[in-house]
C-alpha cells in the first residue's frame, strides 16, 4: 500500500490545529470576564455623562460669548511697519519694526457672504507669506458700533477631507475589508474620547474613573471591531487591557513623585484661564495613558498572531517553548514601538525643546525642566507598559494556544518538490 501524506507549502499554516468546541469553552470564560467589564464601562460612563455645558471664560483670548467664527477668501493685503513680539530695542530708544499687513477679504459664509471685511495680519503671519485668494477663518466680535474681525487661521477644513478620502482609498486599496473596520475602531474611539473624556476632565471630573471607565467601554469592543471575534483577539485585549493599567498607576504615580504640574508652556496657562476646572496635572496622566493605547495594541495583537502562528506551526508545542517563541518576536517588537513612542513623543513638543536646547542651560537644569521632565516621562512609561504588557500577552495567548489544541492534529509535512509548485 502506498504511504500518504499531505503537502502544506512553507508559509501556508492554517486553524486546522484548533479543537473548535475547547475554543468555544475557553472564549466563553474570557467573556465571562469582558462582558461585564464592558457593561460596567459603559454604566459608568452613561452614569457620569457630562450633561453638563462646560462654561468656558473666552475673554482671555481676546472673544466674548457673541463671537461668531466665519470662512473668507483674501482680496487685498496693504503691508504697513509694526512693532512685532520679539522686537529689540535700537541705541536710540526706538524699536524694530517688521511688516504686519492690513488685508481685506470677501465672506464666504454667514448673514454677510460677500460682503467684504477687514482685518490686521501680525509680523508671523505675513513673514509665513499670507497671499491673494488664500481662505481664512476669520472671528467676529460684536461690538456697540461695529463688527470687529480678527484673524483665527488658514482654512484647512476641505484640504483635511481630501487627505482623508485619499487615507481611506490607500488604506482599502491594500487592506480591503479590514481598513473599513480599523476606520470604525477609530471614529468610535475618538468619538468616544471627544464627547465624553475630554469634557469629563475640562469639568474636572476624576482623571483615574474616567480612564479606566473608557479603557474597560471600547477596548474590547474596537478591538473585537477591527481583529475579528476570536479567541486569539480575546488574549490581545487582556494584554491591551493590562498594559493601559500599567501606564495609568505608573503615571499617576510618577507625575505625583516628580511633581510635574502639566503647564509647560502658555497654551496650558491660558486653557487653565479659559477653563478653570481642568486639573493640568490630570491631563498629564490622560495623555500619557491615551497615548500608550495605540502602541499596546500593536504590540498585544502582534504577540497573538505571533502565539497562533508558532502554534500551527509545531507539533505538540509546551507552553513554554510557545512562550519562549513568542517573546522571541516581542523583544524586538518592543524595542521598535519604544523608538515609535519616543519619536512621536519628541516630536510633538519639538519647537519647545528647541528654545530650551538654544538657552544651552547645564545639562540638569535642562532634564530638570518640566518640558523635558515630561517628555522623558511620556516616553519612560509607555515604555515600560510596553514591556511588561508583552510577556503578559505572550503568556496568555501561549495558555490559550495549549488549551485549545486539537491532540489528534499532527502538521502537515512539506516537501522539497513543493518548492516548485
Amino acid at each position: 500500500m502506498a504511504h500518504k501524506h499531505a503537502h502544506t507549502k512553507p508559509g501556508e499554516l492554517n486553524d486546522a490545529w484548533v479543537d473548535r468546541k475547547a475554543e468555544r469553552r475557553v472564549h466563553r470564560y474570557v467573556l465571562a470576564f469582558l462582558i461585564p467589564l464592558t457593561i460596567l464601562g459603559i454604566f459608568n460612563i452613561s452614569r457620569t455623562w457630562p450633561d453638563e455645558v462646560a462654561k468656558f471664560d473666552f475673554s482671555s483670548l481676546g472673544y466674548i460669548e457673541q463671537t461668531a467664527f466665519y470662512s473668507a477668501q483674501v482680496r487685498t493685503i496693504e503691508n504697513f511697519d509694526c512693532i512685532a513680539n520679539g522686537a529689540t530695542q535700537l541705541p536710540d530708544g526706538t524699536f524694530s519694526t517688521s511688516l504686519c499687513a492690513k488685508v481685506s477679504a470677501e465672506l464666504l459664509d454667514g448673514p454677510n457672504k460677500g460682503e467684504n471685511v477687514f482685518f490686521e495680519a501680525n509680523a508671523s503671519i505675513v513673514q509665513f507669506g499670507i497671499q491673494y485668494g488664500d481662505n481664512v477663518s476669520l472671528a467676529a466680535i460684536p461690538t456697540e458700533t461695529e463688527t470687529i474681525y480678527v484673524f483665527n487661521d488658514f482654512e484647512r477644513t476641505n484640504g483635511l477631507i481630501y487627505l482623508f478620502a485619499l487615507v481611506v482609498i490607500v488604506l482599502i486599496a491594500i487592506s480591503g475589508f479590514s481598513a473599513i473596520r480599523a476606520l470604525l475602531g477609530l471614529i468610535v474611539t475618538f468619538g468616544l474620547l471627544a464627547t465624553y473624556l475630554i469634557p469629563s476632565l475640562i469639568l474636572g471630573a476624576n482623571v483615574i474613573f474616567v480612564l479606566i471607565s473608557v479603557l474597560a467601554a471600547i477596548t474590547g469592543i474596537v478591538l473585537y471591531l477591527v481583529h475579528g471575534f476570536s479567541l486569539k483577539t480575546a488574549a490581545a485585549i487582556l494584554g491591551t487591557l493590562s498594559g493601559s493599567v500599567i501606564a495609568l498607576i505608573s503615571a499617576v504615580i510618577v507625575s505625583e513623585r516628580l511633581s510635574l504640574t502639566g503647564i509647560t508652556g502658555d497654551d496650558d496657562l491660558v486653557l487653565s484661564g479659559v477653563a478653570p476646572d481642568v486639573r493640568l496635572s490630570n491631563l498629564l496622566i490622560a495623555s500619557i495613558v491615551v497615548a500608550g493605547i495605540g502602541a499596546l495594541n500593536d504590540v498585544t495583537v502582534t504577540q497573538s498572531s505571533a502565539v497562533w502562528e508558532l502554534a500551527s506551526a509545531q507539533n505538540k508545542p509546551s507552553w513554554y517553548a510557545l512562550f519562549k517563541g513568542g517573546m522571541r518576536v516581542g523583544r524586538d517588537h518592543i524595542a521598535s514601538s519604544v523608538y515609535t513612542i519616543a519619536f512621536a513623543y519628541v516630536g510633538s513638543a519639538l519647537v519647545t525643546l528647541m528654545l530650551l536646547f538654544a538657552a544651552n542651560p547645564p545639562l540638569d537644569r535642562l532634564i530638570n525642566d518640566e518640558v523635558v521632565a515630561q517628555e522623558l516621562t511620556l516616553i519612560m512609561v509607555g515604555a515600560i507598559a510596553l514591556a511588561l504588557s508583552t510577556p503578559i500577552t505572550t503568556a496568555l495567548a501561549a495558555l490559550f494556544a495549549k488549551r485549545i489544541r486539537n491532540p489528534r492534529y499532527q502538521m502537515p509535512l512539506f516537501d522539497e518538490s513543493d518548492k516548485n509548485e
